[in-house]
């Protein structure tokens, strides 16, 4: 590993997760870094239950930053406000309804060099529930990045940053998410080709940088959130970057079947 200061900041937006985001904090304050080495940026997005009073709780720890939004600005606009709060020349993404293990922070850090920016985690489902045919679906190992092995360069419609670290200096260049992005869908796509386009082939998987997710999924909901995606940020993203549109998996979303389920003409 080319020699990387350990000073990370840890963006986390947060919408809705009272049920999980205490557990969250926790994982995050019980790092094996220690924590003068990264920072954590918690952002309610507005959220409607009492996920702002429960951040608010850990306020005060040294490592600890809240901030919180009077109205809702979307995923891509709250992440950005949290990688602009900080200046540490590495920055780790976890959602606020995921929990990690002592060594989530450092797991990351051995597969960075010159030619990798960006590594992403995997998420796996909690032990103790059972999972609906939906959740089977999105938790299985030929989804996206399962498909690779540990520490394997993967294409960039499969990096995500919802469990991931890059390099500060790569969003430098290349940008922050688009904040034009505002519904479901889309805006980690779109980083992830613009960074592409600079640092092509810089994208690894981590096996050992995994979270549990706790987010439950109904077929209803996946219907819905492909739909608002298919309406909105698809089109956005095909007219962005029209040279990736296979990519983006368009030879089957534009036949019968993936019109229907993504609402589009």
């Amino acid at each position: 590993m080319d020699e990387i200061k350990k000073n990370i900041d840890v963006i986390i937006p947060c919408y809705n997760v009272e049920e999980t985001i205490e557990d969250c904090i926790k994982s995050l304050c019980n790092q094996s870094l220690s924590k003068n080495e990264y920072n954590c940026y918690f952002i309610n997005d507005c959220s409607k239950d009492s996920t702002g009073v429960i951040l608010d709780k850990y306020k005060s720890i040294e490592n600890i930053n809240v901030i919180h939004h009077k109205e809702n600005q979307g995923l891509a606009m709250t992440r950005n406000e949290g990688i602009k709060a900080g200046d540490s020349k590495m920055i780790a993404f976890l959602d606020g309804d995921m929990v990690v293990k002592k060594s989530w922070l450092e797991s990351f850090l051995p597969y960075f060099n010159k030619s990798v920016v960006a590594v992403m985690g995997d998420n796996t489902a909690p032990q103790d529930i059972s999972l609906n045919p939906v959740e089977k679906y999105y938790f299985g190992n030929l989804r996206g990045a399962r498909k690779y092995k540990d520490g394997e360069k993967i294409p960039f419609q499969y990096m995500l940053f919802g469990n991931a670290m890059l390099k500060r200096i790569v969003l430098q260049e290349c940008g922050y998410f688009d904040e034009s992005m505002k519904k479901y869908g889309g805006e980690d796509t779109d980083l992830s080709a613009r960074i592409w386009n600079v640092y092509p082939k810089s994208f690894v998987f981590s096996k050992n940088s995994d979270s549990v997710h706790y987010h439950r999924r109904n077929l209803s909901e996946f219907c819905n959130s492909m739909y608002t995606y298919g309406k909105y940020n698809l089109p956005l993203l095909i007219k962005k970057h029209p040279h990736y549109k296979k990519r983006f998996a368009t030879d089957w979303i534009f036949r019968f079947k993936g019109r229907l389920l993504f609402s589009l003409p």
